[in-house]
């Protein structure tokens, strides 16, 4: 497991305009990283930031990736795990669909998609995961890098 330091997203709803990009990004990517794992076919992809309304703002929705992460304490298959650099990742393989963690999280932002998977219809739990990959290659996660109000901030 690679130990370097992640940076994590932090957000100023005073600065975001509702655009959405952030949400196509993210998407955009998932479905790219699906393509090349020849599993477009089989999946829906859903981002995983949420721009929302709030009474008198508009609010990126995304994880917080918790001190203390309830999702992971309410997963019964161990699927959610905090790793060394406090990212809080889900493992698919050990996803059930139960959808605990979705009604767990405090942020609502865990949400569950249909996957086929040996012929058989299933739901997995996705959240979100810093753009891991990206960020193991020094690059920023999309969402940060779509907005163009950096209403989104890596901290």
């Amino acid at each position: 497991m690679d130990q370097r330091k992640m940076k994590f997203l932090d957000s100023d709803p005073t600065r975001c305009l509702g655009c959405k990009g952030c949400e196509l990004a993210c998407g955009s990517r998932k479905a790219s990283i699906y393509q090349t794992q020849n599993k477009s076919e089989k999946r829906t992809v859903v981002p995983n930031i949420i721009v929302t309304q709030g009474l008198d703002e508009i609010i990126p929705a995304y994880c917080r990736h918790c001190e203390n992460a309830f999702c992971e304490k309410l997963c019964p298959t161990k699927a959610i795990a905090k790793i060394e650099n406090g990212v809080v990742l889900l493992n698919e393989e050990k996803c059930t669909g139960c959808g605990i963690c979705q009604q767990g999280c405090p942020y609502g932002v865990i949400s569950m998609s249909p996957l086929i998977k040996d012929g058989k219809n299933k739901n997995v739990a996705n959240k979100c995961d810093l753009c891991r990959d990206r960020q193991l290659n020094e690059e920023a996660p999309l969402c940060y890098l779509a907005c163009p109000t950096k209403a989104l901030r890596l901290i």
